[in-house]
């Protein structure tokens, strides 16, 4: 027998992931000063990738959905900022800080609450349907 799976079960995992990708976002912005961390070097950029499920016959319900597949580093260079009083500037007085652009952060945000908005919405309205749904039995 195959299981149901309901458009809640699916917008509740989009609400979870969306969770863990702004609380990843939450992270960098945190430490978009860090420059030494302790297994050296500046704080580098975190990223959650996203894994979803195909939706097909027989595809296991369990799995539909999108989850965080994991929580990756950001490899592209740190930026240099010409600081000589800081702790950590080098010899020639620059300071190598996190390859965070609070710019990129921010935008990052903003569409990991729509995403996390656009979910809520689908739960609200599956809702609605199926009070509708009742509505009409009970007549």
């Amino acid at each position: 027998m195959i299981q149901s799976v309901s458009g809640r079960d699916i917008a509740l995992s989009g609400l979870k992931a969306q969770r863990v990708r702004m609380n990843v976002i939450a992270l960098n912005i945190a430490n978009a000063e860090t420059t030494r961390m302790p297994e050296g070097g500046p704080f580098r950029r975190q990223l959650a990738v996203f894994r979803g499920e195909q939706m097909r016959p027989g595809a296991n319900p369990e799995h539909l959905g999108v989850r965080v597949k994991r929580i990756i580093t950001d490899d592209s260079p740190f930026r240099t900022v010409y600081n000589p009083a800081h702790p950590d500037a080098d010899a020639d007085g620059y300071v190598q800080m996190p390859n965070i652009s609070m710019a990129v952060e921010m935008v990052d945000l903003i569409s990991a609450q729509r995403a996390y908005d656009a979910n809520i919405a689908v739960m609200v309205s599956e809702r609605r349907m199926n009070q509708r749904a009742l509505e009409i039995i009970q007549r």
